[in-house]
């Protein structure tokens, strides 16, 4: 999996320029809570404008933190970081981390980053479906 990883945060330049979709925790049937990342993002490793839509997805969560400000845009500025602490994962959105990639530490992470999840197993998900509008998926049935 840490290859597949390392794969991914490489092909889309962790996700630079890239969109925040939605960030935020659920509960899967008879598991631990996780949380979702879907991101909007430029694949860099493939010739062409090809954008996509990534879905990280951090499972069995310990640790969830975000802080998001009102009329914060939702465009990429520092990159998404998705780092392995041991057992656990890390997946940290526009964290800075001065001139360092990635935070070199979960006490690193809880210092500099706004919105994070900590957990024990990661999986992640692309498609290429560039016209995906969550807002308007959910909306769509008109509310009364």
């Amino acid at each position: 999996m840490a290859e597949s990883i390392i794969k991914l945060m490489s092909d889309y330049h962790n996700f630079d320029d890239g969109l925040v979709m939605s960030f935020g925790f659920f509960y899967p049937t008879r598991e631990p809570p996780a949380v979702q990342g879907t991101f909007y993002a430029k694949n860099h490793a493939l010739p062409g404008d090809q954008w996509d839509t990534v879905t990280i997805v951090v499972r069995d969560i310990v640790e969830f933190h975000a802080q998001w400000r009102g009329n914060q845009a939702n465009s990429i500025c520092a990159g998404v970081h998705l780092v392995r602490f041991g057992d656990l994962w890390c997946l940290d959105v526009d964290g800075a981390y001065g001139s360092l990639e990635d935070p070199r530490s979960i006490d690193e992470v809880r210092q500099y980053g706004d919105c994070y999840a900590i957990g024990r197993g990661v999986d992640f998900h692309i498609s290429e479906d560039r016209n995906v509008d969550i807002f308007a998926n959910i909306f769509s049935g008109g509310a009364g």
